[in-house]
């Protein structure tokens, strides 16, 4: 029905519950909630397979190479006003820039069908940097790799019999990797394939049995994702007197009342994230709270730091901060609970979330309401690294006017485009105009102020501040990273 946001559908012999207001979806029967994705739109309903990507190089190109120069030059709208030659500019160099995986600053239709593959798919920007960097690898010793791979895919998707379908199966993917195993061909994708099917094999969980893989989610697999080990470690800040005497003085018996951090444990090193006025990412064992009397297991994320980091400054910032603390309504745990929807799509232990409201209830914690909020809302960075409570992009923000060209992110990929600032809204967002190179189109969005993140030229003549009303945000393919 109109307006709801939970409901059940069913999809490949699997009912699922969609939660439209947190974008989850949950498999009922193994219980596992992963986040929906929004594909491209505008990429998606033009049916861009492909077919459509190399169709598309043929126009712009023909001696199978592409560069800066010839994107400018393809661009069909010649009617252009001059004061947007340089957002094509900068726009062709970012595209080009992203797209060179050989490292010859000439595309070839591989690199090009790749880069805008990952476009119409909407994944994870770190995810893709990953992905790019094994291949920039792997094109070194073996420079048609990234083409055999795209057949693979595009062979293993037609296998499927779905002929609308941009993604693969979990047995899609592991027929194909049993047919390169079988190959006699001594290729690098061949090593891949065994050893995924190697894993696979040993009751490994490198694919979930109803998941469906996009191009870059395939490519992941292949190179071997890694997964990371995600702890709740929970402090007791009364010090065992909550174990004590909660009943005597609270009415309610607790074991503790919980302060917590959430830990991941990447490769190279360990971080332990919290709240405690502004976000901290601290080693673990050394925040102000001692050692845990918890370090609950709560399973893995496939989050690499950087992504996490980003996340933290550009979507939480702003929300978790000093003047924001409040030990009842929104606390440590509450931060908690949002880091780990991200990292895992599931929540933190009901004990640990919901225990403010159950202490709260009584007269002596509203008593100490004041007290427990300059104390755990007050703390200062002595090591690790803290954000900055949305001060750096106020500063941006402020500074920003129409006209002005910037760089601002994908709102669900992460992933970094260039545009032009058309109106702002006090405080809140700007109408952006970017270019999609691929459909030779100008694209309108509404941009949040925290995403946008560098200015790349203020704007000739600013313009005054003007309220706009928008009509709420577009999809739009991204532009990738400047230097």
């Amino acid at each position: 029905d109109a307006g709801e946001t939970q409901f059940v559908i069913r999809a490949r012999g699997v009912d699922y519950k969609i939660d439209l207001g947190h974008m989850t979806q949950t498999n009922l029967k193994s219980n596992r909630t992963r986040t929906i994705r929004v594909v491209d739109r505008h990429l998606a309903e033009q049916g861009m397979d492909f077919d459509a990507f190399r169709s598309a190089f043929k126009e712009r190109s023909a001696d199978g190479k592409l560069t800066k120069e010839v994107l400018v030059a393809s661009w069909t709208d010649k009617e252009k006003p001059e004061e947007d030659s340089l957002l094509l500019q900068l726009t062709a160099a970012a595209v080009t820039k992203e797209m060179d995986l050989r490292g010859g600053q000439q595309i070839d239709m591989t690199c090009w069908n790749h880069y805008w593959a990952l476009e119409r798919d909407n994944g994870s920007y770190h995810s893709a940097l990953e992905v790019n960097q094994q291949l920039t690898r792997a094109l070194k010793s073996d420079s048609q790799v990234l083409g055999r791979m795209q057949m693979h895919f595009e062979t293993a998707v037609g296998d499927s019999g779905d002929t609308g379908a941009h993604g693969l199966t979990s047995a899609g993917l592991l027929k194909a990797c049993e047919r390169l195993a079988a190959s006699p061909a001594d290729v690098l994708e061949k090593q891949w394939a065994k050893e995924l099917l190697g894993q696979h094999a040993a009751g490994e969980e490198v694919l979930e049995e109803d998941e469906v893989l996009s191009y870059c989610d395939y490519l992941n697999v292949m190179f071997g994702r890694k997964r990371y080990k995600v702890y709740l470690w929970m402090y007791d800040i009364s010090d065992g007197f909550a174990a004590r005497w909660s009943w005597l003085l609270l009415g309610k018996d607790f074991k503790g009342i919980w302060h917590t951090g959430v830990v991941v444990e990447w490769p190279d090193k360990s971080s332990e994230f919290w709240f405690g006025g502004r976000i901290f990412d601290s080693q673990p064992g050394t925040t102000p709270f001692g050692e845990p009397v918890e370090r609950r297991f709560l399973g893995y994320t496939y989050k690499r730091r950087a992504e996490t980091w980003e996340y933290l400054t550009r979507h939480c910032a702003s929300e978790f901060t000093r003047e924001n603390y409040d030990v009842l309504t929104h606390n440590c745990n509450h931060f908690s609970e949002k880091l780990h929807m991200f990292l895992r799509n599931e929540h933190i232990p009901d004990e640990v979330l919901k225990q403010p409201d159950m202490v709260m209830q009584t007269i002596t914690a509203r008593a100490l309401r004041p007290l427990l909020n300059r104390w755990l809302g007050g703390f200062e960075s002595k090591d690790g690294r803290s954000t900055d409570g949305g001060e750096a992009a106020r500063a941006l923000w402020d500074s920003l006017s129409p006209g002005a060209l910037v760089e601002f992110v994908h709102e669900d990929s992460g992933r970094p485009l260039v545009g032009k600032v058309l109106s702002l809204r006090d405080n809140s967002a700007a109408q952006v105009a970017s270019l999609n190179l691929l459909q030779q189109s100008m694209v309108q969005q509404e941009v949040l102020r925290t995403s946008i993140t560098k200015m790349l030229r203020s704007a000739p003549k600013p313009i005054p501040r003007t309220r706009e009303a928008t009509t709420g945000p577009a999809c739009c393919p991204s532009i990738c990273q400047l230097d």
